[in-house]
């Protein structure tokens, strides 16, 4: 009888779960398909500089509901800590914060054409969140007090700075050879945090 009583309940609280889950995933693929996809648009109809830069503006606003609904998928599985809700604040900063620095930078120095100390200041605008990134991780391992949450976050990032490590290796000899073109250092970001989505992903699905 008291099977019978709470295993609708349990029903319901998966189902939640799996909804929360997949909401999540989906504003996320929305998010990197728009500021992906408009990058792309751009190199292909060859944009200048500034129109370039304005059009990723618009999916830029896609991170909102995708932080939304990452937390709703969060607070479904219990994940959703304190130090948790405050690191997905700090995220929300650091994209923001990179996309209208680097839009600065990239405009400024072309209508300003920048050189001598101006274009030194604006070429380092961009990098500047990604050192707030860097904080913000630390804060967060420093901060969040459920050892099982940490584990996982830092299980992540361990995968994601293994990618990232054996991509520039094997990138890196294959253009000493004059294989392959040179890729900007740059690019190390979107290669780590890609190798953080895969991390995420992979710690949830040892978690089912």
């Amino acid at each position: 009888m008291t099977d019978a009583i709470h295993y609708p309940a349990r029903t319901h609280g998966m189902n939640s779960q799996a909804t929360a889950s997949r909401s999540a995933w989906l504003w996320g693929a929305a998010f990197l398909l728009g500021m992906f996809g408009t990058g792309f648009a751009a190199r292909w109809f060859d944009l200048p500089p500034v129109p370039s830069m304005l059009v990723m503006f618009p999916p830029l606003l896609l991170a909102v509901p995708f932080m939304r609904a990452t937390e709703r998928a969060q607070a479904a599985s219990g994940a959703l800590s304190p130090a948790t809700r405050r690191y997905n604040r700090r995220g929300m900063v650091w994209t923001f914060s990179y996309v209208l620095l680097l839009a600065v930078a990239v405009i400024g120095a072309k209508s300003l054409q920048a050189q001598g100390p101006l274009l030194w200041v604006l070429a380092v605008l961009p990098a500047l969140p990604i050192l707030y990134l860097v904080w913000t991780m630390a804060r967060y391992l420093i901060e969040e007090q459920d050892e099982y949450l940490r584990m996982k976050v830092v299980n992540a990032s361990l995968m994601a700075t293994g990618l990232l490590l054996a991509l520039a290796t094997v990138w890196g000899f294959l253009e000493t050879f004059g294989l392959v073109p040179h890729v900007p250092g740059w690019a190390a970001l979107p290669v780590w945090a890609i190798g953080l989505g895969l991390g995420t992903a992979i710690n949830r699905w040892r978690d089912r």
